[in-house]
Formats: C-alpha cells, sequence, structure tokens
C-alpha cells in the first residue's frame, strides 16, 4: 500500500454511456494504484478510455495486428527497474459494449463488470499476466479480487 502515491488519471469516453461515472472510477482507480505500487513511487499516471466495438477492432488490430474487438486493452509503460520515482503506468483501453454484453452474459451489472476489466487491465500494466501459467494466473485472480474488494467492500 502506498497511500502518498500522487495519482494523475486521464479520463476519455468515446462513448455515449452513462452509467459509468468518471468521478467514481477516478477516485477508485486512485485507491487500487495506492494498493498496487510499490513503496518507491511517488507519482503515477493512468489514462482509461472507453470506446465502442468499432473503435476496440481498429486499435486492436493497428497495435496488435488483431483485426477484431475485445473487451480490454492494456499498453503498459510502467518500469519497476530501475525505481524512477515518478512514471506514465500506460493505457487502459474497455469496450464498452463487449462490457455491456459480458455483463449480461454473466448476469451482473455493467458497473461490475467495468470494475472487473479495469482492474486486470491495471494489473496487466503492473506487469501482472495470465497466460504464462497456471500459478501466475491464480496470483492474478487473487490480485483481482483484492483490487474489487477496494472498490465494492469499503
Amino acid at each position: 500500500m502506498n497511500p502518498s502515491l500522487s495519482v494523475s488519471t486521464h479520463w476519455n469516453d468515446e462513448t455515449n454511456q452513462t452509467e459509468i461515472i468518471p468521478d467514481l472510477v477516478l477516485k477508485n482507480s486512485e485507491k487500487i494504484l495506492q494498493f498496487l505500487s510499490p513503496g518507491f513511487l511517488k507519482a503515477l499516471e493512468l489514462s482509461i478510455l472507453l470506446v465502442d466495438d468499432a473503435g476496440m477492432k481498429t486499435i486492436n488490430a493497428e497495435r496488435r495486428g488483431k483485426d477484431k474487438t475485445t473487451d480490454v486493452l492494456s499498453f503498459p509503460l510502467y518500469c519497476e527497474f530501475p525505481e524512477v520515482p515518478v512514471q506514465i503506468l500506460g493505457e487502459v483501453v474497455i469496450s464498452v459494449d463487449t462490457c455491456r454484453k459480458q455483463a449480461m452474459e454473466i448476469g451482473h451489472s455493467l458497473i461490475d463488470e467495468f470494475y472487473r476489466l479495469l482492474v486486470h487491465g491495471i494489473l496487466h500494466l503492473f506487469g501482472y499476466d495470465h497466460e504464462t501459467n497456471e500459478e501466475d494466473a491464480k496470483l492474478m485472480r487473487k490480485m483481482e479480487d483484492e483490487c474489487l474488494d477496494l472498490v465494492f467492500l469499503r
């Protein structure tokens, strides 16, 4: 936990959604980042971009060479070594269309699914990876649960 961390979160919503409240997301993002950030960090920037499926497909094609939409993408800039105290963490891009579809399929709210995707994306920015092996996948799920507890239980 790094409560002295100064967090700057940039919000860009290219959709017409009204359910996800930017000020609340920024406040919750700060909690999540303070929880995850190592003590050497003094300031951290995060960008969050909300797009529709067409926008996500374009970004995925341009930046990853995959001509399809997805729910969340992370583009990390963070580097743990050397211990630079002021860093840009990176960008999390979320497709609101896919988020809405997944929320309906899973049976929970758009807000629940949005935060699940946001936390997942932020963890990727810090280097967590669920695709390397089962041990890493378990660690990432544990960290997701802990971060979601910060948002929904406190």
